[in-house]
């Protein structure tokens, strides 16, 4: 059921966190969020996921509306219960 939901009625994207590999340091950024500089690319999407969506749980589901960019609902961390995941993606 969540697969076909997903196939159905979702782009998919994933940020990847635990990405070690390091970008150019053209592309290196110091956080707003803890004053430290973002070298690799998944230190890179954690802040991301840190300033956009105020969490950093791995998994941590978010519904965004391609328009606006805007949370369309909270987001869900990690649940292994399928029925509070169909119903998240409702």
């Amino acid at each position: 059921k969540v697969l076909q939901k997903l196939k159905d009625d979702y782009v998919i994207l994933a940020l990847y966190v635990d990405d070690k590999t390091e970008k150019p340091e053209s592309e290196w950024f110091t956080s707003k969020s803890d004053n430290s500089i973002k070298k690799t690319i998944g230190a890179q999407n954690l802040d991301f996921e840190i300033t956009k969506f105020n969490g950093n749980a791995q998994p941590y589901y978010c519904l965004v509306d391609s328009k606006t960019e805007q949370l369309i609902k909270p987001p869900l961390a990690y649940d292994l219960n399928v029925d509070v995941f169909l119903k998240f993606l409702e």
